[in-house]
């Protein structure tokens, strides 16, 4: 039984909403806050399921960000010094 509760949709977007402005080339490199947020979303979410509700609300923002650099998306765990076991793109399948 875990004593934090999953992250709702709104939580993810707050938690990446730093990232904004590096996602969409206004800045050379993500903020630490960017960072923290990634790191938070990554350890808020252990299981399958979570993953995969994060992954929906994310994709489903992307779809709203014209401007959305995906081979920052892609990279930003990289750029984060954060390992994630699945990749970060608006082609990736959430439900795997």
């Amino acid at each position: 039984h875990r004593a934090t509760k999953a992250l709702t949709c709104e939580q993810t977007k707050s938690l990446m909403s730093p990232c904004l402005d590096y996602l969409t080339k206004k800045t050379s490199t993500p903020s630490t806050p960017c960072c923290q947020g990634l790191n938070k979303l990554i350890v808020s979410t252990p299981t399958k399921e979570e993953k995969c509700a994060a992954c929906k609300c994310l994709k489903g923002e992307a779809s709203h960000i014209p401007n959305l650099d995906v081979d920052r998306a892609n990279g930003l765990p990289k750029v984060c010094k954060i390992n994630v076991d699945y990749p970060i793109s608006k082609d990736f399948d959430c439900e795997k």
